[in-house]
């Protein structure tokens, strides 16, 4: 297991392993050759298996070379078992131990190497021939080590388009015995053995691994898991963001109350609404006979509702039948006054707007200014 992340990887004696060159370089297509191709190799359905791919790269032009790794779904969810945890996800050690040989230039791109990775339980052997993989074998060292490596080198000489192998790379344990290793390997080559301690774990290594070995079914439930811990979160947040709204809404309408009531004295806030509606409304009826009149005061009422500030409260809106119409209220403010009369010159149907009286009294401490303004018709009438 990885220490970052938790994270299996997979031994190469327990997968099928091949290196095949496909006819294409698009990734769509190289995907449906590489299922067609792995079950070619084993007897098994296609819901048995497990099956990743490396694209190595591509050394004829309309071709890619490709890793690539079969393995019984079976076998993995009885590794997966036996662990106290459930990885987050399977990698295949073979791509791993592949790309340290070539990011610590341990193989070289000219040659053909000879790379072996000896453990305690198990030992692979890796072919790198011009930075291409082109033969690998695992096994356990229960049985006799060195028949295993004299039968792995004879199945690479097996084949006739395998190159010679130029230099061997020998990497091992520090828990691992390698003399009587060396003293083999040196008798059966002729050609230089270099040998290194693995002072490091590979598996705390970074490296971009694109073989994936987790079942699919995994794979599912790992993302709806986080796909709903995402969820989770964004209504969290939006929670947040709510309660801070109501929050802001709340405060605001708290103060609000507490300028009208201000104003108000004591009054109700709800009651001169009233009156000045019903008011408004009898001021209607009456000039529903005067059709023209009644249209343009109705008119005016209702644009110039929409224009009255927060912080003034109009207290009557009067109609004297003729040309005039007065708004009285008040505020804490004077300025908000010329607010509204600025706000008011800019109805069409008003020709002149002006101040009545605005007078300043004393209420529980606070100055209030009670207010008068005239609204002459005439304008765009």
């Amino acid at each position: 297991m990885g220490k970052k992340r938790d994270i299996l990887f997979m031994p190469r004696h327990l997968v099928t392993l091949r290196f095949i060159e496909l006819p294409s370089t698009d990734e769509a297509e190289i995907k449906d050759m590489v299922e067609f191709q792995a079950l070619k190799e084993v007897p098994y359905s296609r819901e048995e298996l497990v099956i990743s791919y490396r694209n190595i790269g591509s050394y004829r032009k309309g071709f890619s070379y490709i890793m690539l790794v079969i393995v019984k779904k079976q076998l993995i969810e009885e590794m997966m078992a036996k662990g106290e945890n459930r990885p987050e996800d399977i990698r295949l050690e073979t791509e791993l131990f592949y790309l340290s040989l070539l990011k610590k230039g341990i193989v070289k791109h000219e040659r053909a190497s000879l790379a072996i990775n000896i453990k305690k339980e198990y030992s692979e052997l890796i072919v790198i021939d011009r930075a291409r993989p082109v033969f690998s074998r695992g096994f356990r060292n229960a049985g006799d080590f060195l028949n295993e490596i004299d039968r792995s080198i004879l199945a690479y000489k097996r084949d006739k388009n395998n190159r010679e192998i130029d230099d061997i790379t020998i990497i091992y344990a520090s828990d691992v015995d390698i003399k009587d290793i060396k003293l083999h390997i040196k008798e059966y080559f002729n050609i230089p053995v270099n040998f290194y301690e693995d002072k490091e774990d590979l598996a705390n290594l970074d490296f971009p691994l694109e073989i994936g070995l987790l079942p699919k079914e995994y794979i599912d439930k790992k993302m709806y898991k986080e796909n709903k811990k995402e969820i989770l979160s964004m209504y969290f947040l939006i929670g947040l963001v709510i309660l801070s709204l109501s929050s802001i809404f709340i405060f605001k309408l708290y103060e609000k109350n507490k300028i009208i009531n201000i104003l108000s004295n004591g009054i109700s806030r709800v009651q001169p609404r009233i009156d000045m509606i019903d008011s408004l409304l009898k001021k209607t009826e009456i000039l529903k006979s005067r059709r023209e009149n009644g249209e343009l005061i109705l008119n005016i009422l209702k644009e110039s509702y929409g224009l009255i500030p927060a912080d003034i409260v109009l207290s009557g809106m009067d109609y004297d039948g003729k040309v005039f119409i007065s708004y009285k209220g008040t505020t804490r403010d004077t300025a908000n006054v010329f607010n509204f009369i600025k706000a008011l010159e800019r109805i069409k149907y008003f020709k002149k707007v002006e101040v009545k009286y605005a007078t300043k009294k004393e209420i529980k401490g606070q100055t209030i200014t009670d207010f008068s303004i005239a609204c002459q018709i005439g304008a765009g009438r």
